[in-house]
């Protein structure tokens, strides 16, 4: 395997304690609707569902419940892969980056949660992605994924928010670059170990996608897109977005 830089190895062990946050777990449920409303309206009858930016299973795990299915859960970070793995035995973990996926089977439905594909910066890499989870569908089969909006990049920018995550605190600031598109996302950490607290600076880039080019990029991989709905709004306007396309 090729060696990859894990840009998430700081992020590993305070992701869940953040994901645990009430605006944040309030998604989960949402997008596990989403997908069973979906494979409903389509027929589709799941076997074996692949997590794409899995990051430390939350997303990936509760589909073990389900009777029957094979779960599969990839991300490209060794460290959010271990605690994944702490978590759950049952569900077969890959490491892999998204731009050069190959599974040796294929899957009735694929998701990606947690606007990871957001963090895909570059377009090309984006169509690559896509023509990878094409590669990996069956006929007929799911692919459901969330992203934030442009307006909620926009709105985020310069905006500073203080939290505490039990006995852990970080301070999270926001900046959009106009002239790239390119919203950087600052997190410094404190995290309390023993009678201390360790610093972590953790620094996450995302960038907006227009249903358009969305609709153009998904249709050259042989994916159909079928439903968006808006998931979250921010001042009356959608700030983050269910997708579900399907491979015809």
């Amino acid at each position: 395997m090729p060696t990859m830089r894990d840009d998430y190895a700081g992020l590993a062990g305070t992701y869940d304690a953040m994901a645990g946050l009430p605006g944040i777990r309030s998604f989960y449920p949402e997008w596990r609707r989403a997908l069973l409303e979906a494979a409903r309206q389509r027929g589709v009858r799941i076997g074996v569902l692949v997590d794409l930016a899995c990051g430390t299973g939350n997303s990936t795990i509760p589909w073990t419940r389900r009777r029957g299915w094979t779960v599969v859960g990839i991300d490209r970070s060794e460290a959010m892969l271990r605690e994944a793995r702490r978590k759950s035995a049952r569900v077969q973990w890959y490491r892999q980056d998204l731009t050069r996926l190959r599974l040796p089977f294929r899957g009735d439905a694929v998701t990606c949660h947690g606007d990871a594909l957001n963090h895909v910066l570059v377009r090309r890499d984006l169509e690559r992605v896509f023509r990878n989870v094409a590669a990996v569908l069956q006929e007929g089969g799911l692919f459901v994924f969330d992203l934030n909006t442009g307006h909620m990049l926009r709105w985020l920018s310069g905006r500073e928010k203080l939290f505490t995550v039990g006995r852990n605190v970080f301070m999270a600031s926001n900046a959009l670059d106009a002239r790239t598109g390119i919203a950087t996302f600052r997190q410094l950490w404190f995290v309390r170990t023993g009678r201390h607290y360790q610093r972590r600076d953790v620094i996450v880039r995302e960038r907006a996608y227009s249903d358009t080019d969305l609709r153009a990029m998904l249709r050259a991989a042989g994916l159909r897109l079928i439903q968006v709905a808006v998931q979250r709004r921010v001042e009356g306007r959608a700030a983050r977005k269910i997708y579900v396309a399907v491979k015809s």
